[in-house]
């Protein structure tokens, strides 16, 4: 499970520097060509807005595979070690959860786009490949947020109790 972690970890890091670099790249073409030769590049903004969804959705699930993501503690959490066994279960649930829930919209959507032939406005790229990508991606984030569970509920816990107390 290790090996495939890393892979993962891997290959969506590849996926986004290929995006973050061909981002970089079109603007620097679009932009001298704005201002050197009076053209800019036809559908920029169609393949930032695709190569965005590439950053967006790969930054989700290392967000996710790193514990990165934004925690705020609203209420003291009562219980002591358990109290904050219990919160983190169940914020992993509900994260869990949603992310299958959008995943699962998003590939009906993708189904809709495939149906129907949808395309980009100005290049006519088909749409439906990149919102299969987005939910591929939140499916893969449901399954990291599950096997987190799953090592979490395996492993001491009493880290849990010294976040919820560090306020």
């Amino acid at each position: 499970m290790n090996s495939f972690v890393s892979l993962l970890r891997a290959g969506l890091r590849r996926l986004t520097e290929l995006c973050i670099a061909s981002l970089a790249l079109l603007t620097l073409v679009d932009v001298l060509g704005r201002y050197i030769f009076n053209v800019s590049v036809m559908g920029a903004v169609e393949l930032t807005e695709i190569l965005m969804v590439g950053v967006i959705f790969c930054g989700i699930v290392f967000a996710t595979m790193e514990r990165e993501h934004v925690v705020v503690d609203l209420v003291p959490i009562p219980g002591g070690e358990k109290g904050a066994r219990l919160v983190h279960v169940s914020s992993h649930l509900l994260a869990a959860g949603i992310s299958a829930l959008l995943a699962m919209v998003s590939w009906t959507q993708a189904e809709s786009a495939a149906e129907y032939a949808d395309q980009t406005t100005l290049l006519g790229l088909p749409l439906a490949p990149v919102v299969y990508f987005m939910s591929i991606m939140l499916f893969v984030n449901t399954i990291v947020e599950l096997s987190q569970l799953r090592r979490d509920l395996r492993t001491d816990t009493t880290h849990l109790e010294e976040e919820a107390t560090n306020d």
